[in-house]
């Protein structure tokens, strides 16, 4: 009876490591999807700022600007036309109107809010299922 005891609490230890683990396995898990939205929430600001300088562009009367080259240095430039060239994949340079620009990055904002809402989802279930082995855990105790 005695050794029955004891396999009973070595049995329920070990069911006890396994859900913690478990936890564990979920919280980093859900923290990874958080990063993931945490980058896509950085690439819809960038895309928004892209759109807003697109839009000023159009709007623009002067011609000679500063063109940022990256890390707070600037290149003195001169709009010649208002048409872009934008990379359209495999490195394809297609030529489009400000507003063409403009609806292409709109598509692909679509694109990321789905992604993002995507994560959203399985976050929630992630966060339903921490949820039933914590109440387990404590059921258990």
């Amino acid at each position: 009876s005695k050794n029955f005891e004891a396999l009973k609490f070595d049995n329920f230890k070990m069911a006890k490591e396994e859900y913690i683990l478990k936890l564990s396995a979920l919280q980093q898990e859900a923290e990874r999807l958080e990063e993931q939205i945490n980058i896509i929430n950085q690439q819809l600001a960038n895309f928004q700022n892209l759109k807003l300088s697109i839009e000023a562009i159009d709007k623009r009367e002067e011609k000679e600007f500063l063109a940022p080259l990256g890390s707070g240095i600037f290149l003195k430039s001169e709009i010649k036309e208002k048409e872009l060239f934008v990379n359209i994949g495999s490195n394809v340079i297609v030529r489009k109107s400000g507003k063409e620009a403009s609806e292409l990055i709109t598509t692909q904002m679509v694109h990321m809010e789905k992604m993002k809402l995507s994560l959203i989802n399985e976050i929630e279930k992630i966060n339903q299922q921490l949820q039933h082995l914590v109440e387990h855990l404590q059921e258990e105790e």
